[in-house]
C-alpha cells in the first residue's frame, strides 16, 4: 500500500509540475497581447486601476500627448503621481509593469488552479481503484 501512495503522490507531483509549466507557457504567450490590447484600448481605465499600487499617498494623473512634425503624428502618455505637497513623480514605467504583471497572473491562474486541482485529484482515483480490486480479491479469495 506504501508503494502505491508513493507512486499517486509522485504522480500527482508530477501532474502539479506538468499543469503548472503548460499554464505558464499559455500565459507568457498571450498576456502581451491582452494586456496590450487592453492598454492601448482603454489606458486610463487601466491605470486607474492600478494606481493604489503605483501611487499609494498620492493622486494619479493621466495626460496624453500627441507630438507631431507631421500629421497624423504619434500619441504617448504620462502617468504622474502628485502627492499632497503638490511633488510629481513620473510613475508611467512602473505603471505599466504592474499592469502587465496583472494581466499575466490574469490568464495564469485560471489555467493553473483547475489544472493543479485535478493534477492532485486524479491520481487518487488510481489508488482508489487499485485499492477496490484489492478488497474484491481479498473477498473472492474466501
Amino acid at each position: 500500500m506504501k508503494k502505491r501512495l508513493g507512486g499517486v503522490l509522485a504522480g500527482q507531483i508530477l501532474g502539479l509540475l506538468i499543469v503548472c509549466v503548460a499554464s505558464a507557457f499559455i500565459a507568457l504567450v498571450s498576456f502581451g497581447a491582452i494586456g496590450g490590447v487592453t492598454i492601448a484600448s482603454a489606458p486610463e481605465e487601466t491605470f486607474q486601476y492600478i494606481a493604489p499600487l503605483t501611487c499609494p499617498d498620492g493622486k494619479m494623473e493621466y495626460q496624453q500627448y500627441r507630438a507631431s512634425y507631421n500629421r497624423p503624428g504619434e500619441t504617448s502618455i504620462i502617468v504622474e503621481c502628485v502627492t499632497a505637497d503638490g511633488t510629481r513623480t513620473d510613475i508611467t514605467g512602473s505603471s505599466i509593469l504592474y499592469a502587465l504583471v496583472g494581466f499575466y497572473l490574469a490568464c495564469f491562474l485560471p489555467l493553473c488552479i483547475p489544472g493543479g486541482l485535478l493534477a492532485i485529484v486524479i491520481p487518487m482515483f488510481f489508488l482508489r481503484g487499485k485499492k477496490q480490486e484489492a478488497q474484491s480479491e481479498a473477498i473472492g479469495s474466501l
